[in-house]
Protein backbone atom coordinates (compact mmCIF):
# COMPACT_ATOMS: atom_id res chain seq x y z
CA UNK A 1 0.00 0.00 0.00
CA UNK A 2 2.85 2.22 -0.65
CA UNK A 3 1.12 4.32 -2.87
CA UNK A 4 -2.25 4.61 0.11
CA UNK A 5 0.72 5.37 2.81
CA UNK A 6 2.28 8.50 1.21
CA UNK A 7 -1.13 10.66 1.60
CA UNK A 8 -2.76 8.87 4.54
CA UNK A 9 0.84 10.40 6.41
CA UNK A 10 -0.86 13.92 5.23
CA UNK A 11 -4.35 12.89 7.06
CA UNK A 12 -2.56 11.05 9.74
CA UNK A 13 -0.54 13.59 10.82
CA UNK A 14 -2.72 15.32 10.31
CA UNK A 15 8.26 7.83 13.35
CA UNK A 16 24.77 -3.94 19.76
CA UNK A 17 25.68 -6.95 17.92
CA UNK A 18 21.86 -8.94 16.74
CA UNK A 19 20.99 -11.90 18.37
CA UNK A 20 19.54 -14.83 16.35
CA UNK A 21 16.38 -14.62 14.92
CA UNK A 22 13.32 -16.29 16.10
CA UNK A 23 10.98 -18.21 13.93
CA UNK A 24 7.87 -15.98 13.27
CA UNK A 25 4.16 -17.20 14.99
CA UNK A 26 1.74 -17.27 12.55
CA UNK A 27 -0.88 -15.21 13.17
CA UNK A 28 -4.16 -16.15 14.56
CA UNK A 29 -6.71 -15.19 15.53
CA UNK A 30 -8.27 -14.61 19.26
CA UNK A 31 -11.28 -13.96 21.20
CA UNK A 32 -11.31 -10.40 22.63
CA UNK A 33 -14.87 -9.76 24.52
CA UNK A 34 -17.21 -10.85 21.42
CA UNK A 35 -14.77 -9.62 18.51
CA UNK A 36 -12.28 -11.92 17.04
CA UNK A 37 -8.83 -10.26 16.69
CA UNK A 38 -5.97 -11.50 14.17
CA UNK A 39 -2.42 -10.92 16.30
CA UNK A 40 0.68 -13.18 17.04
CA UNK A 41 3.11 -13.48 19.87
CA UNK A 42 6.88 -14.34 19.79
CA UNK A 43 9.62 -14.13 21.81
CA UNK A 44 10.14 -13.71 25.60
CA UNK A 45 12.16 -11.19 27.99
CA UNK A 46 11.56 -8.34 30.92
CA UNK A 47 10.23 -6.28 28.00
CA UNK A 48 6.36 -6.81 26.22
CA UNK A 49 7.31 -4.69 22.95
CA UNK A 50 3.42 -3.55 21.48
CA UNK A 51 3.05 -2.77 17.87
CA UNK A 52 0.41 -0.40 16.45
CA UNK A 53 0.61 -0.23 12.66
CA UNK A 54 -0.45 3.09 10.64
CA UNK A 55 -4.17 3.91 9.20
CA UNK A 56 -5.65 0.98 7.01
CA UNK A 57 -2.83 -1.18 7.85
CA UNK A 58 -2.73 -4.21 9.67
CA UNK A 59 0.00 -6.35 11.51
CA UNK A 60 1.60 -7.88 8.29
CA UNK A 61 3.44 -4.48 7.91
CA UNK A 62 5.88 -5.50 10.85
CA UNK A 63 6.61 -8.79 9.10
CA UNK A 64 10.74 -7.49 8.96
CA UNK A 65 10.33 -6.19 12.43
CA UNK A 66 8.82 -8.45 14.76
CA UNK A 67 10.55 -11.41 14.58
CA UNK A 68 13.95 -9.69 15.41
CA UNK A 69 12.82 -8.21 18.04
CA UNK A 70 11.54 -11.49 19.35
CA UNK A 71 14.90 -12.72 19.88
CA UNK A 72 15.28 -10.73 23.33
CA UNK A 73 12.09 -9.44 23.95
CA UNK A 74 8.13 -10.75 24.31
CA UNK A 75 6.40 -9.10 21.18
CA UNK A 76 2.83 -8.53 20.40
CA UNK A 77 1.76 -7.63 16.67
CA UNK A 78 -1.96 -7.47 16.12
CA UNK A 79 -4.47 -5.69 13.41
CA UNK A 80 -6.96 -2.98 14.92
CA UNK A 81 -10.74 -3.93 13.64
CA UNK A 82 -11.67 -3.91 10.41
CA UNK A 83 -7.85 -4.42 9.43
CA UNK A 84 -6.28 -7.64 8.60
CA UNK A 85 -8.57 -10.87 9.49
CA UNK A 86 -9.59 -8.90 12.84
CA UNK A 87 -13.69 -8.57 13.00
CA UNK A 88 -14.89 -4.82 12.07
CA UNK A 89 -16.49 -2.71 14.99
CA UNK A 90 -20.36 -1.80 14.86
CA UNK A 91 -19.20 2.21 14.61
CA UNK A 92 -16.43 3.68 13.18
CA UNK A 93 -13.67 4.13 15.93
CA UNK A 94 -11.77 7.21 16.76
CA UNK A 95 -8.68 7.33 18.59
CA UNK A 96 -9.75 6.71 21.98
CA UNK A 97 -11.30 3.44 20.80
CA UNK A 98 -8.72 2.36 18.76
CA UNK A 99 -6.57 2.28 21.66
CA UNK A 100 -8.42 1.02 24.44
CA UNK A 101 -8.78 -2.09 21.41
CA UNK A 102 -5.20 -3.10 22.79
CA UNK A 103 -6.29 -2.39 26.48
CA UNK A 104 -8.80 -5.13 25.59
CA UNK A 105 -6.32 -7.44 23.98
CA UNK A 106 -3.30 -6.76 26.50
CA UNK A 107 -5.69 -7.83 29.32
CA UNK A 108 -7.42 -10.99 27.31
CA UNK A 109 -3.56 -12.09 27.11
CA UNK A 110 -2.44 -11.80 30.69
CA UNK A 111 0.01 -9.29 29.39
CA UNK A 112 2.29 -7.63 32.00
CA UNK A 113 4.28 -4.65 31.69
CA UNK A 114 6.73 -2.99 31.80
CA UNK A 115 6.23 -2.61 27.93
CA UNK A 116 7.79 -1.01 24.99
CA UNK A 117 5.48 0.82 22.41
CA UNK A 118 6.37 1.19 18.93
CA UNK A 119 4.14 2.99 16.30
CA UNK A 120 4.05 4.17 12.77
CA UNK A 121 2.62 6.92 11.38
CA UNK A 122 -1.26 7.07 12.82
CA UNK A 123 -0.37 3.69 15.03
CA UNK A 124 2.54 6.93 16.40
CA UNK A 125 -0.90 8.97 18.10
CA UNK A 126 -2.27 5.37 19.41
CA UNK A 127 1.14 4.10 21.35
CA UNK A 128 1.13 7.87 22.10
CA UNK A 129 -2.45 7.52 23.63
CA UNK A 130 -2.11 4.53 25.32
CA UNK A 131 1.16 5.91 26.98
CA UNK A 132 -0.60 8.86 28.20
CA UNK A 133 -3.47 6.92 29.91
CA UNK A 134 -0.67 3.73 31.38
CA UNK A 135 2.10 6.12 31.91
CA UNK A 136 3.12 3.57 34.78
CA UNK A 137 3.10 0.55 32.05
CA UNK A 138 5.33 1.83 29.70
CA UNK A 139 9.16 1.90 30.09
CA UNK A 140 9.70 2.97 26.43
CA UNK A 141 8.78 4.31 22.93
CA UNK A 142 9.72 4.01 19.52
CA UNK A 143 7.64 6.36 16.90
CA UNK A 144 8.05 5.90 13.27
CA UNK A 145 7.09 8.66 10.92
CA UNK A 146 4.91 9.28 13.53
CA UNK A 147 1.78 11.17 12.90
CA UNK A 148 2.06 14.52 13.98
CA UNK A 149 -1.71 16.11 14.92
CA UNK A 150 0.61 19.95 14.08
CA UNK A 151 1.54 18.93 10.93
CA UNK A 152 -1.68 19.38 8.82
CA UNK A 153 -2.33 23.13 10.63
CA UNK A 154 1.47 24.10 9.57
CA UNK A 155 1.26 22.78 6.15
CA UNK A 156 -2.39 25.36 5.42
CA UNK A 157 -0.61 28.19 7.00
CA UNK A 158 2.29 27.45 4.59
CA UNK A 159 0.10 26.44 1.79
CA UNK A 160 -3.48 26.76 1.67
CA UNK A 161 -4.25 25.58 -2.06
CA UNK A 162 -1.77 22.82 -1.99
CA UNK A 163 -2.64 21.62 1.36
CA UNK A 164 -6.19 21.67 -0.20
CA UNK A 165 -5.21 19.93 -2.58
CA UNK A 166 -3.20 16.85 -0.63
CA UNK A 167 -6.60 16.46 1.11
CA UNK A 168 -8.98 15.96 -1.66
CA UNK A 169 -6.26 13.46 -3.70
CA UNK A 170 -6.00 11.76 -0.38
CA UNK A 171 -9.86 11.10 0.20
CA UNK A 172 -9.89 10.22 -3.47
CA UNK A 173 -7.51 7.04 -2.51
CA UNK A 174 -9.23 6.17 0.82
CA UNK A 175 -11.06 2.75 0.81
CA UNK A 176 -14.60 3.15 1.77
CA UNK A 177 -14.01 0.74 4.58
CA UNK A 178 -12.02 3.57 6.21
CA UNK A 179 -13.82 6.84 5.54
CA UNK A 180 -16.19 6.90 8.54
CA UNK A 181 -13.06 6.44 10.72
CA UNK A 182 -11.23 8.83 8.67
CA UNK A 183 -14.10 11.59 9.04
CA UNK A 184 -13.71 11.61 12.97
CA UNK A 185 -10.12 11.88 12.54
CA UNK A 186 -9.91 14.55 10.41
CA UNK A 187 -11.37 17.48 12.60
CA UNK A 188 -8.54 16.09 15.61
CA UNK A 189 -5.88 16.53 12.69
CA UNK A 190 -7.63 19.64 11.43
CA UNK A 191 -7.32 21.39 14.61
CA UNK A 192 -3.62 20.74 15.17
CA UNK A 193 -4.87 19.46 19.22
CA UNK A 194 -5.40 15.89 20.63
CA UNK A 195 -8.92 16.15 22.55
CA UNK A 196 -8.72 15.35 26.43
CA UNK A 197 -7.78 12.61 27.66
CA UNK A 198 -5.18 12.17 25.32
CA UNK A 199 -3.43 15.22 25.30
CA UNK A 200 -2.03 14.36 29.16
CA UNK A 201 1.56 14.14 29.58
CA UNK A 202 3.65 11.68 28.46
CA UNK A 203 6.13 9.37 30.75
CA UNK A 204 9.91 10.77 31.07
CA UNK A 205 11.02 7.10 29.33
CA UNK A 206 13.59 6.97 26.77
CA UNK A 207 12.36 7.31 23.35
CA UNK A 208 13.22 7.10 19.98
CA UNK A 209 11.63 9.20 16.79
CA UNK A 210 12.45 7.65 13.16
CA UNK A 211 11.50 10.71 10.52
CA UNK A 212 12.10 10.07 6.66
CA UNK A 213 13.54 13.29 4.90
CA UNK A 214 13.19 11.61 1.54
CA UNK A 215 13.60 13.78 -1.18
CA UNK A 216 11.18 13.15 -4.25
CA UNK A 217 12.33 14.04 -7.45
CA UNK A 218 8.87 14.73 -8.26
CA UNK A 219 6.38 15.12 -5.88
CA UNK A 220 3.30 13.85 -6.19
CA UNK A 221 1.81 15.37 -3.12
CA UNK A 222 2.31 18.74 -1.17
CA UNK A 223 3.38 16.89 2.51
CA UNK A 224 6.41 15.38 -0.06
CA UNK A 225 7.94 18.78 -1.19
CA UNK A 226 11.28 19.48 0.29
CA UNK A 227 9.27 22.32 2.80
CA UNK A 228 6.58 20.00 4.26
CA UNK A 229 9.49 17.43 4.95
CA UNK A 230 11.04 19.76 6.80
CA UNK A 231 8.17 21.08 9.10
CA UNK A 232 7.67 17.02 9.55
CA UNK A 233 11.35 16.77 10.70
CA UNK A 234 11.25 19.64 12.56
CA UNK A 235 7.80 18.93 14.57
CA UNK A 236 9.12 15.36 15.30
CA UNK A 237 12.40 17.13 16.52
CA UNK A 238 10.28 19.50 18.68
CA UNK A 239 8.13 16.45 20.17
CA UNK A 240 11.19 14.69 21.55
CA UNK A 241 12.18 18.05 23.71
CA UNK A 242 9.70 16.54 26.53
CA UNK A 243 11.93 13.68 27.34
CA UNK A 244 15.44 13.68 29.36
CA UNK A 245 16.23 10.79 26.85
CA UNK A 246 15.08 11.00 23.33
CA UNK A 247 16.69 10.80 20.11
CA UNK A 248 15.82 11.17 16.58
CA UNK A 249 16.98 9.19 13.44
CA UNK A 250 16.76 10.56 10.23
CA UNK A 251 17.09 8.70 6.80
CA UNK A 252 16.78 9.57 3.25
CA UNK A 253 16.78 6.10 1.68
CA UNK A 254 13.52 4.92 3.36
CA UNK A 255 9.86 7.04 2.47
CA UNK A 256 7.33 6.91 5.15
CA UNK A 257 6.90 2.65 5.37
CA UNK A 258 10.65 2.90 7.29
CA UNK A 259 9.39 -0.54 9.05
CA UNK A 260 9.37 -2.43 5.61
CA UNK A 261 12.04 -0.26 3.36
CA UNK A 262 15.15 -0.38 6.15
CA UNK A 263 13.57 -2.71 8.82
CA UNK A 264 17.21 -2.49 10.67
CA UNK A 265 17.02 1.35 11.63
CA UNK A 266 13.34 0.26 13.68
CA UNK A 267 14.75 -2.70 15.27
CA UNK A 268 17.63 -1.03 16.20
CA UNK A 269 15.54 1.96 17.65
CA UNK A 270 13.62 -0.87 19.93
CA UNK A 271 16.95 -2.10 21.10
CA UNK A 272 18.29 0.95 21.87
CA UNK A 273 15.18 1.92 24.07
CA UNK A 274 15.10 -1.64 25.59
CA UNK A 275 18.62 -1.00 26.22
CA UNK A 276 18.16 2.49 27.77
CA UNK A 277 15.43 1.16 30.00
CA UNK A 278 16.94 -1.32 31.82
CA UNK A 279 19.87 0.96 32.56
CA UNK A 280 17.10 3.18 34.27
CA UNK A 281 15.64 0.48 35.86
CA UNK A 282 18.96 -1.00 37.13
CA UNK A 283 19.69 2.70 38.71
CA UNK A 284 15.89 2.54 40.30
CA UNK A 285 14.76 5.07 38.35
CA UNK A 286 10.86 5.07 37.42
Amino acid sequence: MNRFARPLFAAAVVLVCCAARTDPSPPERVAVGPYQVQMAEQGSGRYTVLFESGFGTGMDTWRKVAPEVAASAHVLTYSRAGHGSSDARPEPRTILQSSEELDQLVASRKLKPPFILVGHSYGGLLARAFAVRHPDQVAGIVLVDPADERFNPALRRLDPKRALDDDRQFDALVPDRFRAELKLLQPVLDAGKLPAPLDGRLPDVPVVVLTSVQQVEKPMFFLQSVEAVAIKRDLHADFLRQFSDGSQVQTLKSGHNIQQEEPELVIAAVRKVIGAAGRRAAQGMP
